[in-house]
């Protein structure tokens, strides 16, 4: 019996967008949003960047810094927001080693990654949502922009496009005005589209399908008068120096809109796994790159990044063609590639069905050397994107 293509494709699409809407309800009621679980004594070193001993100085002798609230019996815990205080006031009194100083000082300019490949299924987003949260929670301002239509990135921060169908996205700060008339605008102020997330030092611009709008609207407009790429720099302009970082979870595509974040960023991390169909994949994504940016810099200039480094994700170290291809990557790119991977793991995974991430799921929901591998992990990972950072910025190798 013959199916229509375009009645059941649109059938199944409502029944997975419907079950999926009901799953992510489940998932944050009764809260109705994410909150942030609190970080132990050891944990707040770690953001911090000190000792315990340390810690418990400044504590016992600044009775006006938060002390944290005991949990679970003689166990202190500190909010994220009490762990920035903390901070704030070790910067402040000089306490602090200037490569744990985690914001632009001077003429210091905010380093603007964007987190791409063509290929799907290599952990783009699920990595920037790992690396932008850890950052944040090292006391960097952090701002991350989806870009993928599918929403991935927005979803696991606790935002449902599906339940906010009038949602403000950077679609609105950077679409085109109606008409010929250039001297009008349609666009929603930036301040207008940024989303403060459960995480303090971390804000979101969300995606949703109307990103695709963006994609007609450049194809039918003069690009000789209002070129395409440099729509997204311009809206991000107002509130850029606001932030420390600022990070593009791109689609797996090379839209208008991903070529407009491309002109606007400083650096590039490009995501891929360890197997060979990826680095295939990877080549063809690269060579198509870089004729779309040469294309670019011939009517506006080269636009150098800072540094293009490739993260290889969801490695398994005890996986022999995992090790072999990743050895092969090196080979090729040498430095280029990134010292650290992040991790294939099961903690990762099974916090990833709630939407967390390593910083926000509860330690005790895992075993302990699952829920460690992963966090070192991830911290590894964010120890090398820092230095990245630091090296923009001009500091040495100590951070100063």
């Amino acid at each position: 019996m013959a199916v229509s293509g375009a009645a059941t494709l649109d059938k199944h699409a409502n029944l997975i967008a419907n079950q999926l809407v009901q799953h992510r309800e489940r998932l944050l009621e009764p809260r109705k949003e994410k909150i942030l679980r609190p970080f132990s004594y050891k944990e707040a070193c770690h953001y911090l960047g000190v000792n315990q001993n340390q810690l418990r100085h400044a504590l016992r002798t600044n009775d006006s810094l938060p002390q944290g609230t005991m949990i679970r019996g003689t166990r202190r815990y500190f909010q994220a927001s009490e762990i920035h205080a903390i901070r704030d006031h070790l910067i402040a009194q000089n306490r602090l080693e200037s490569r744990d100083i985690t914001r632009r000082v001077g003429e210091e300019q905010p380093v603007v990654v964007a987190s791409i490949n063509l290929k799907g299924g290599v952990g783009k987003s699920t990595s920037a949502q790992h690396l932008t949260q850890a950052l944040a929670m090292r006391g960097y301002r952090v701002l991350v922009v989806d870009l993928d239509a599918q929403a991935s990135l927005t979803q696991l921060f606790g935002t449902i496009p599906e339940r906010e169908p009038d949602m403000l996205t950077l679609y609105h700060a950077i679409r085109y005005p109606d008409g010929d008339d250039l001297s009008q605008t349609a666009q929603t102020d930036i301040r207008d589209v940024v989303r403060r997330t459960h995480i303090p030092n971390l804000d979101l611009i969300p995606c949703n399908m109307q990103i695709m709008e963006f994609e007609h609207e450049t194809a039918g407009h003069d690009q000789r008068r209002s070129p395409f790429f440099t729509r997204v720099e311009d809206a991000l302009a107002p509130i850029r120096d606001e932030y420390d970082v600022i990070l593009f979870d791109c689609p797996p595509q090379m839209s208008f809109a991903v070529m407009s974040a491309l002109f606007t960023c400083t650096s590039l991390l490009v995501t891929v796994t360890a197997s060979f169909v990826d680095v295939m994949s990877l080549g063809t994504f690269l060579g198509m790159t870089g004729e779309m940016m040469s294309v670019i810099e011939q009517r506006n200039g080269e636009r150098p990044y800072d540094w293009i480094k490739y993260l290889i994700t969801r490695y398994n170290p005890t996986d022999q063609p995992s090790v072999q291809v990743a050895g092969y990557l090196r080979s090729i790119l040498e430095d280029s590639v990134m010292t650290n991977e992040f991790y294939l793991s099961t903690a990762i995974a099974d916090a990833a069905t709630s939407s967390d991430s390593i910083v926000e799921v509860d330690p005790g929901a895992f075993h302990r050397q699952t829920y460690q591998r992963a966090w070192e992990s991830v911290t590894r990972v964010t120890t090398e994107v820092e230095q990245l950072i630091h090296e923009a910025w001009g500091r040495d190798e100590h951070g100063a």
